[in-house]
């Protein structure tokens, strides 16, 4: 059919969907959903949002039809059939949930035209069904690790107005479509471990390579991806610990340095000496944390001082005036960790000020544990 024949054909059953609707074929509309006619294609689609309205089991069918597709021997209509999938995942989970596997198949091979649109179906439909995407954890990481770099020669010229050789400014729109299509499999892979963290443990290794990632949110997503495993998985995690302690330290992209020490607070509540020892060697460049506005970040700066004085006590030495400003923080959590970092760090000219803590703090756990601390500071107990 040429592409007017498409045209008039999708107008057809658009019109007859308005008077009959039980009359219209369901896989002749699904053929015109990946028909080369762009304007069959949204007249399709448009056809189809009212259509399911009157028959909710036409989606069933569409879904059936479009993994045909998506498995057709020839490329361009697989691409279309990713396209496809990829606009109905928003509003239309019901059609895509069936077609994660065939989506996978599409998405996990470089060669394919239709990758990254397969890739940004599946990414979609994790907004409303987490759980259907499992089986697709392998070709979201893997694209995640696939960015679109300018040729070695190209990255040494320097030509051009823009700094760019004509080599790398052509490679520019097939980036900047990966790097979307990347972002897409990121922000997916942080909804499934949210929703199921065991259903991405296996690619921990592979996740934490993203933390060296040239793009800043894909280094923030796989933070946020490490966080969830470090809370359900902590074993998982605990191998990366020096390499999130790294971007905690060094990262000046927001909002990498904070999801990375999101992550690290997460390790904390099971493997507190693994992450003491992996922040000790960043420890001085904590002080953005303990001198944030935000109260989220002093706690987790000051907790993450807190393991990495009971870790190498010596690694606070020229943080220790901000620790002591800390305790007089407005917030209860802060006031304790910077006792406990102080308790381990600080000297016997810190006795006084954590002494008053014990006797005046207004909160209970501060009280305690300055109480303990004053103790080691007397001898009085070993230190934890």
């Amino acid at each position: 059919m040429s592409s007017r024949e498409y045209r008039e054909r999708a107008e057809a059953i658009r019109t007859a969907i308005e008077s009959n609707p039980e009359t219209v074929d369901i896989d002749e509309l699904a053929d015109l959903l990946v028909s080369e006619s762009r304007e069959a294609r949204r007249t399709a689609f448009e056809a189809y949002r009212t259509l399911v309205s009157d028959r909710p089991t036409v989606a069933d069918g569409v879904g059936a039809r479009l993994e045909s597709h998506l498995t057709d021997d020839a490329a361009d209509v697989r691409e279309r059939a990713a396209l496809t999938a990829a606009a109905f995942a928003d509003d239309h989970p019901d059609v895509v949930d069936g077609l994660v596997p065939a989506l996978r198949s599409v998405g996990t091979d470089p060669a394919e035209p239709g990758r990254e649109a397969a890739i940004v179906a599946i990414a979609k439909l994790a907004h409303t069904r987490p759980a259907s995407i499992a089986p697709a954890v392998d070709a979201l990481v893997a694209i995640c690790d696939d960015p679109i770099s300018a040729p070695a020669s190209a990255r040494a010229e320097r030509g051009g107005p823009a700094g760019r050789s004509d080599a790398a400014a052509a490679l520019q729109p097939e980036r900047e479509q990966r790097d979307q299509a990347r972002l897409h499999a990121i922000a997916a892979l942080t909804l499934l471990a949210a929703d199921d963290p065991a259903a991405v443990r296996s690619a921990a290794p592979s996740i934490a390579s993203l933390l060296e990632d040239d793009h800043r949110l894909i280094r923030a997503g796989a933070c946020e991806v490490l966080e969830d495993l470090a809370t359900a998985y902590p074993a998982s995690v605990e191998p990366f610990a020096s390499e999130l302690a790294e971007r905690v330290a060094t990262d000046t992209k927001h909002p990498v340095p904070w999801r990375a020490a999101d992550a690290l607070v997460a390790l904390d509540a099971e493997r507190p000496e693994c992450v003491g020892e992996a922040v000790a060697p960043f420890a001085n460049d904590l002080s953005r944390f303990l001198e944030s506005s935000d109260v989220d970040r002093r706690r987790a700066g000051v907790a993450l001082v807190a393991d990495a004085a009971l870790a190498r006590p010596e690694s606070l030495e020229s943080i220790r005036p901000t620790l002591r400003d800390l305790l007089s923080d407005d917030d209860a959590s802060v006031r304790m960790n910077a006792v406990i970092a102080l308790g381990t760090a600080g000297t016997e000219s810190d006795r006084s000020t954590v002494a008053d803590l014990a006797d005046s703090d207004p909160d209970e756990r501060v009280r305690e544990t300055a109480t303990r601390v004053c103790g080691r500071f007397d001898g009085a107990l070993d230190s934890e």
